[in-house]
């Protein structure tokens, strides 16, 4: 093992002691927005018609800020804000079908501000609407359009959401010439160039795609009916949102042009300034870390305060002096941040990848190389309920002992060297310390034993439903082809992002084109799957907190789903932006209700989600009335 140097853009005054200490004393009591003492801001918000509208997000964002924090109406169409800083706020509300309502509203502590919203219907609906209302709306009346719209799913949407593909129109031409780039194109995004062979499905199916997308995204009139699934009822109302804007690694101090705030504008382009935020966690103070996967001059992660939104950038340099980059994160139990740095594998030139920690309180930063004959630290990072680390590598996964300083390495019992098929990507523990990996093109998870040093497998069981519709060609097309890493065969399930719970005998897996939450047994292997809440809203990552609550990010829908086993109900809370491409999910849970936290890659942002009661909102309407009266009174 070789311990590497460490290679900070930071220096650390004296003065950063003492912030450490303060940190440290605030670690029990996470700082919460919902429960602090200010004005208040609340309202109504009503159709055209005079109808009270549940479940439309509200927003508020105070002037030259970077936070912006967002509410859900209740059944009566009612508002109401935690307490907030005097100042003068943007706000405005919106959702799926209806035009966006603005105000400007001025908090000056003397009275609960009241500002109520009148919302008409929108005359396009397509630019606001979510991966899983794309999916929802798109035809498949007939045998080929269901085969073709499996075919679009599992080929065209493996690594972008739908809704900012769709959202576009192009006739057959136009249709076939994005199809000819993207059979080209590789998981980053990279173009083979005309010598490399192009993805066989895709290939295969090319003309037919070009000629559904024309159809129901072309210049003349659409089958399509619109299905909107993505307005939130109930308790998925009680949410608080607070997002914080991350500043561009690759252009500091400047923020993507377009952040998916306002749903009218359509989903953003990456193009317009990708902040590469992949994976995220949330220490025990109530901070935010995110880590960065794209090639910059600044940030290998970060920390952003929560209470004033400023974000922190770290690098840490490899060999030849370039910014190392990062994909996971996690946090252990003492509550230290475990995270790849990005390297060579070993049959490429170049330092290895590592394995990172660092403490939140002192921000001190150690780097752990494995030996030179196992593989390099990959891009998903989990720990176990002993306190070992794990992560993914090319061909299965690694343990790290944080005790020992030793690394232990599990390969995949079916990889293709040569194909790629089989590379893992998540990876998760279980609670008595065995390891578990995604085959996502293979629908396979690995597990380790740590009694024989061996790897077992867990087959997912393939969508049925979606066999039997393929064709006799397409089937031995299928079985010649295989899977790519991003682009599968119509029936795979799709393993993606894994995670285990610590206090309990189960791991959880996202199966991301399957739709569904698959529940793995740690003694027995027996495999049990949820259908998600909405259809086709992309399971992307998962984690399980104390509790047993299993949480995802639902990447297509962009929206955050909250499972729990005993009942097998889900809540789905919606996200304030559209657009977002999450792609992890975290969860402070030393306190009740936990807080949850997501990045955005596609808009640069990290989102924490806290949890309100009914009780909670019944206080706050007592504090509004009371605020309102004393100003009354003094008038």
């Amino acid at each position: 093992m070789r311990k590497s140097l460490v290679l900070l853009s930071a220096t650390f005054a004296m003065g950063f002691v003492l912030l450490g200490i303060m940190e440290a004393a605030s670690q029990k009591d996470t700082a919460k927005t919902i429960s602090r003492s200010g004005p208040l801001l609340s309202g109504t918000i009503r159709s055209a018609g005079g109808q009270a509208l549940e479940g439309i997000t509200v927003s508020a964002r105070a002037e030259g800020s970077t936070i912006t924090t967002s509410v859900f109406t209740d059944q009566d169409g009612l508002y109401i804000f935690p307490p907030m800083e005097k100042g003068a706020y943007r706000v405005w509300a919106q959702t799926v079908g209806l035009d966006t309502a603005r105000a400007q509203v001025d908090l000056d502590g003397t009275a609960a501000a009241r500002q109520d919203f009148v919302l008409k219907s929108a005359k396009d609906v397509t630019r606001q609407m979510t991966g899983a209302d794309w999916f929802a709306s798109l035809p498949e009346d007939t045998i080929a359009d269901r085969r073709i719209k499996d075919v679009f799913k599992t080929s065209c949407t493996g690594c972008h959401i739908p809704s900012y593909i769709l959202q576009n129109r192009f006739d057959a031409k136009g249709w076939g010439a994005i199809i000819d780039l993207m059979k080209m194109v590789n998981v980053n995004g990279i173009y083979g160039g005309v010598d490399k062979a192009p993805w066989p499905i895709i290939q295969y199916h090319r003309q037919e795609l070009a000629e559904y997308l024309a159809k129901v995204r072309g210049p003349g009139t659409s089958p399509m009916k619109v299905k909107l699934l993505s307005r939130p009822k109930g308790d998925a109302t009680l949410a608080v949102i607070t997002e914080y804007a991350i500043d561009l690694a690759e252009a500091p101090g400047e923020y993507p042009v377009q952040d998916g705030n306002d749903w009218s504008e359509g989903v953003p382009s990456k193009l317009n300034g990708v902040g590469a935020t992949h994976d995220v966690e949330i220490d025990f103070a109530g901070n935010i870390w995110v880590v960065n996967n794209h090639e910059n001059l600044i940030r290998t992660y970060a920390r952003i305060d929560a209470k004033t939104g400023e974000v922190t950038s770290y690098k840490v340099l490899n060999e030849r002096g370039k910014v190392r980059t990062s994909h996971g994160i996690r946090k252990d139990a003492n509550g230290i941040l475990w995270f790849n740095l990005s390297g060579a594998s070993r049959d490429t030139e170049g330092p290895l990848g590592s394995l990172a920690r660092v403490d939140p309180i002192t921000r001190q930063l150690d780097v752990y190389t494995p030996p030179n004959d196992m593989s390099g630290v990959g891009g998903a990072i989990d720990v176990d309920g002993k306190g070992k680390i794990w992560a993914s590598t090319r061909t299965g996964a690694i343990r790290f002992d944080p005790d020992t300083g030793k690394f232990l390495e599990f390969k995949s019992v079916h990889f293709d060297t040569e194909a790629g098929l089989g590379t893992t990507y998540g990876v998760a523990a279980d609670s008595e310390g065995n390891g578990y990996w995604a085959e996502m093109n293979l629908d396979i998870v690995g597990k380790s034993d740590l009694v024989t040093g061996k790897s077992l497998e867990i087959k997912m069981p393939p969508r049925a439903e979606k066999m039997e519709i393929a064709t006799p060609e397409e089937r031995k097309l299928y079985s010649m082809s295989g899977s790519d890493w991003n682009s599968a065969i119509p029936w795979t399930q799709g393993p993606r992002r894994l995670s285990g719970d610590h206090t309990g005998n189960t791991v959880w897996v996202a199966n991301w084109w399957g739709e569904n939450l698959a529940k793995i047994d740690i003694h027995t292997l027996k495999v049990t799957m949820y259908p998600v809440p909405s259809k086709n809203s992309g399971p992307y990552a998962v984690v399980v907190d104390k509790n047993h609550i299993v949480w995802v990010n639902m990447m297509n829908n962009d929206s955050v789903g909250r499972f729990d086993p005993v009942t097998e109900k889900w809540t789905e809370y919606m996200l304030p932006t559209h657009g977002a491409e999450t792609r992890h999910i975290a969860v402070n849970d030393r306190q009740y209700p936990p807080e949850v936290v997501v990045a955005y890659e596609r808009t640069s942002k990290a989102a924490r989600l806290q949890f309100r009661t009914r009780e909670d909102l019944a206080t706050l309407k007592e504090q509004v009335q009371t605020q309102r009266l004393q100003a009354a009174n003094r008038q």
